[in-house]
């Protein structure tokens, strides 16, 4: 798999399924989130094949956020793919 590099600020609409709690448990529900970070998550405790994104959801904003991130889920890498290609 190519290297992903993932812009801060890229806008993820993540269907449920398309994502991971914290805890690896599966997102049951629609996700909006606005990146500041990705990382590859195998070695990080995330299902294979997904990746941490740390961002921001679109109701925040970053200025009064208390932390340089407020959400950590674990996306899916074809997703990911899917929203750099878009």
């Amino acid at each position: 798999m190519t290297a992903l590099v993932v812009p801060a600020g890229l806008r993820l609409s993540l269907a449920a399924g398309d994502w991971a709690s914290h805890l690896g448990l599966p997102g049951m529900v629609p996700l909006e989130v606005r990146t500041v970070v990705a990382a590859v998550a195998s070695a990080g405790g995330a299902p294979v094949g997904m990746v941490w994104v740390r961002g921001h959801q679109p109701e925040c904003d970053q200025v009064g956020c208390a932390r340089s991130w407020c959400v950590r889920v674990a996306v899916r890498a074809e997703v990911l793919y899917d929203a750099l290609a878009g």
